[in-house]
């Protein structure tokens, strides 16, 4: 039982639904970082770009790794 909920709860770490972070650069700019879990596909880290910036957003850096994706965008 115990070994169940474990690799469920691994599994579902790594395909956890998107995250976003404001970051607020100097002069007012503001950036948002997006994190998804590895196991999400890009599309998962582009819809929540797409909330957050509705106007269109430009693309700073993507960055995927073992246990995650990150994505870095300034929204327009």
């Amino acid at each position: 039982m115990k070994k169940t909920l474990l690799v469920l709860a691994v599994v579902m770490a790594l395909t956890g639904c998107a995250t976003a972070q404001e970051i607020k650069r100097p002069g007012g700019i503001k950036e948002y970082i997006i994190q998804c879990g590895a196991g999400t596909g890009w599309d998962i880290c582009y819809s929540k770009a797409n909330e957050i910036c509705p106007n269109g957003y430009e693309d700073i850096s993507k960055d995927g790794g073992f246990n995650r994706k990150e994505f870095y965008i300034r929204c327009h």
